[in-house]
């Protein structure tokens, strides 16, 4: 999963197939494939494993199951996604990511 974050408005968001931007209109992409995306070069492309992420939710929901009291730190503890990352909107870092105007 490919999400975009914008310093400006402090807003995150996915990408899908159409055309997205952050609340104040800085940051703007899209998925041209299952796999790459074009933006604007603008903000920050946030990166999270999607296996990570379905791994985290089920964990939490063995977690809610089993301890029906659980506390945060439970669900800290527990239920991390463990495979996600801060990159570049292209370049080495991001080479599935391109910039366009």
């Amino acid at each position: 999963m490919k999400l975009l974050f914008c310093m400006e408005c402090s807003d995150v968001f996915k990408l899908d197939t159409e055309d997205r931007a952050c609340k104040c209109g800085k940051v703007t992409g899209r998925y041209t494939n299952h796999r790459s995306a074009i933006t604007n070069g603008e903000g920050y492309s946030i990166a999270i494993g999607n296996g990570s992420l379905i791994n985290a939710i089920n964990a939490c929901i063995i977690t809610e199951n089993k301890s029906p009291n659980a506390d945060r730190q439970t669900f800290i503890d527990n239920a991390k996604i463990s495979y996600a990352w801060v990159r570049p909107n292209e370049g080495k870092g991001n080479p599935n990511t391109t910039v366009e105007d």
